[in-house]
């Protein structure tokens, strides 16, 4: 145990920069949303992109939300309540926009796996729905699975994380002229 103190205190001396995670533009998002099979595996997946895309959430938020986070709007979206982040460490929240698309995508998933309560991203075992929810780590993972499934490069698949999503989608909206607010 005192080795591996001294080897944090070590590598804490040395300044270094984080890596970035790589963005999940849209057109990369639409290849790998093409990508899920119809299964209920596929389902979820499909809408988990869709929606980490639309509310920028982190990895944690997105498995964290609820069907009642959820508010239908006169427009056909949502607005997913996002009741913590890292950057909110009161609990405050956010409610993030989701788009037609993935509200389309998401009553697609929920109506397949019969979830009328609880947790919206859930564990799938022997093509039947657990009632537990996603481990924030499975984003990642299942990001990674994706992109494989679409075609691209093992570069790109090992480079995406759950991260990639929010990065992605805050990238696409500075390319599109929206500046920090």
């Amino acid at each position: 145990e005192d080795v591996v103190i001294a080897l944090r205190r070590a590598q804490r001396t040395r300044h270094r920069r984080p890596g970035q995670a790589l963005g999940l533009p849209s057109d990369l998002r639409d290849r790998l949303i093409g990508a899920c099979p119809g299964n209920l595996a596929g389902l979820r997946d499909r809408a988990l992109i869709s929606l980490g895309y639309d509310t920028l959430c982190r990895r944690s938020g997105l498995v964290a939300l609820r069907l009642d986070d959820l508010t239908r709007l006169a427009d056909g979206g949502m607005l997913a309540l996002i009741r913590r982040a890292k950057n909110d460490p009161f609990g405050d929240g956010r409610e993030g926009y989701v788009s037609m698309r993935s509200v389309a995508l998401l009553d697609e998933w929920l109506c397949a796996a019969g979830i009328d309560e609880g947790w919206l991203f859930r564990r799938i075992g022997f093509e039947s729905v657990g009632p537990n929810p996603l481990h924030p780590h499975s984003v990642g993972r299942i990001l990674k699975q994706r992109a494989a499934a679409a075609g691209t490069s093992a570069e790109i698949a090992d480079a995406l994380s759950g991260h990639s999503m929010r990065v992605g989608a805050a990238q696409d909206m500075m390319a599109a002229g929206m500046g920090p607010l």
